[in-house]
């Protein structure tokens, strides 16, 4: 299993924008094969800071995830939403 965790800075005045995108890209990526989880959650303590957390079968489904057209959309549009770079950790956990 490939578990990806990204971190989301998000303007004040572009958090609806960004969650209604998400919404749209979660609802759809959840629809792919290989997509074992797809979920958004908001920090407690600081505003406006997200993570997407996802788990994916293999490799292989995430790259195939990474054509998705609302994904590439998102990709294009975060610099618009954010106001530092999002952070990513991709992690394969082993099955024991």
């Amino acid at each position: 299993m490939i578990i990806v965790n990204a971190k989301f800075f998000i303007k004040d005045e572009k958090r609806e924008e960004f969650l209604r995108d998400t919404e749209e890209l979660i609802a759809s990526s959840r629809q792919e094969e290989g997509c074992l989880a797809y979920d958004l959650y908001e920090a407690v303590l600081s505003t406006n800071e997200f993570v997407m957390i996802e788990n994916w079968a293999s490799l292989e489904t995430i790259e195939k995830h990474n054509t998705n057209p609302l994904l590439l959309a998102f990709a294009q549009n975060i610099s618009n939403y954010s106001v530092k770079k999002p952070e990513l950790q991709i992690v394969e956990k082993g099955v024991k």
